[in-house]
C-alpha cells in the first residue's frame, strides 16, 4: 500500500537529515505527490543560513514556527516572525538571515528537486541538537556548488 510506504519513509532515520547548522525532519517527499511537493520541518541555528540563491525548479512557502528571520526576495525585505508564512517564488534571487539564536519552519517546496539537493548534501540524523554551524571545507563547497546546477539552484 501506498500509505505504509509513506509511514515508514516518514519515520525511518533517513527522513531526519542533517548539515552543520540545518536539521531537516522530512515530513514528505513526492512518492505521494507525483514528485510535485516535498515538505519538511527545518530547524537551524543562526549563522548556519545559505547564501542568496534562486531556485528554477520550484518555489517554497515557509511559515515559522519559533525564532524570527529576515528575509531578502528580489528587492524585498520581510521580518517573519512565528504564525507568519513567507513565500519565496522560484526564479527570484533570495536569502535569508536567522535573527533570533535557533528557528524551526514548515517548508513546503512545490517539486521534490529542492528536497533531494538537501539530501545530496545531507547524513541522516538521529540527533536531538541541532550541529554546530561550521564553513564546509574547500571540497565540500565544490561539491555543493557542482550540484546545484544539478537541481536548478544558482548562486547569485
Amino acid at each position: 500500500m501506498e500509505t505504509s510506504t509513506i509511514v515508514e519513509k516518514i519515520t525511518s532515520t533517513e527522513s531526519r537529515r542533517a548539515f552543520p547548522g540545518v536539521i531537516f525532519n522530512i515530513l514528505l517527499h513526492g512518492n505521494a505527490t507525483d514528485n510535485n511537493i516535498f515538505v519538511a520541518e527545518v530547524e537551524g541555528l543562526s549563522g548556519g543560513e545559505p547564501p542568496r540563491h534562486v531556485h528554477t525548479h520550484e518555489d517554497e512557502v515557509v511559515t515559522i514556527k519559533e525564532g524570527n528571520i529576515t528575509y531578502f526576495i528580489g528587492d524585498d525585505i520581510i521580518f517573519a516572525k512565528p504564525g507568519d508564512t513567507v513565500v519565496l517564488p522560484k526564479n527570484i534571487p533570495h536569502h535569508f538571515v536567522i535573527t533570533s539564536e535557533r528557528m524551526k519552519v514548515i517548508l513546503v517546496a512545490t517539486s521534490v528537486s529542492f528536497g533531494d539537493f538537501f539530501c545530496s548534501i545531507s547524513a541522516p540524523y538521529d540527533g536531538k541538537n541541532i550541529p554546530v554551524v561550521q564553513r564546509p571545507s574547500q571540497e565540500k563547497i565544490k561539491e555543493i556548488v557542482a550540484l546545484t546546477e544539478t537541481f536548478g539552484i544558482y548562486y547569485v
